[in-house]
């Protein structure tokens, strides 16, 4: 998707961040009790480095991915919310406290934070559900109802929370009935990847106004 997207005349980032593989233990470790904070802020320093490249418009930047990548798009969306014209949040995490409850996940969150008894705080700054209210940017969700590795109410939640803050303005969701966490089936894959694709073409290829709006 990326190549398409470098077709279509975009520029591309994709960070490695804290907390991945393959670059040592420090590296790895470097999210522990900081989910969405460091590691967030690698996602913060590369969009300022591409401030730097005179062929960059910083009025039309956007953010996306999916899992990991989908809970920074919120985190991004939410915490630095007039850093990125618009997002694309595919299944991600949007509350650690229901993720560390989940049967599958419970582990893998306290190894990271952990629990939310032990550290609230923590958890809060985790969550993009805690900060929906500081939306202000287009956002698009996607997500399958069989996800077993981000359950499908995580979006569902995110959706009701938006909706309770009158955010609902600048959502689009899309469910898929049946898709698990990567999607699989070409109906599917068409219907989304499309989806994207005219959600940053109409956010992200217009020039802006100073106010921020499309003309």
């Amino acid at each position: 998707f990326h190549q398409y997207l470098l077709q279509q005349g975009y520029v591309v980032i994709a960070p490695d961040y804290r907390g991945s593989i393959g670059y040592g233990r420090a590296w790895r470790e470097g999210v522990y009790m900081d989910v969405g904070g460091k590691d967030a802020k690698d996602a913060w320093m590369a969009a300022n480095y591409l401030k730097t490249l005179p062929y960059v418009d910083m009025d039309r930047v956007g953010v996306w991915g999916l899992s990991y990548g989908g809970f920074f798009t919120l985190i991004a969306m939410t915490d630095q919310p007039k850093l990125f014209r618009a997002g694309v949040d595919v299944a991600g995490v949007v509350d650690y406290a229901m993720y560390y409850e989940d049967p599958y996940h419970g582990g893998w969150t306290a190894s990271r934070i952990g629990t939310p008894e032990q550290n609230p705080k923590v958890y809060a700054q985790a969550s993009p559900i805690s900060h929906v209210d500081r939306l202000v940017r287009p956002l698009l969700v996607l997500h399958g109802t069989a996800d077993v590795n981000v359950p499908y109410l995580h979006s569902v939640r995110l959706i009701d929370a938006l909706l309770k803050n009158n955010k609902g303005s600048l959502v689009e969701f899309m469910t898929y009935p049946g898709e698990f966490h990567y999607f699989t089936r070409e109906h599917v894959l068409r219907d989304a990847w499309t989806r994207v694709d005219q959600f940053f073409g109409k956010w992200l290829k217009q020039p802006t106004s100073p106010t921020g709006t499309t003309r």
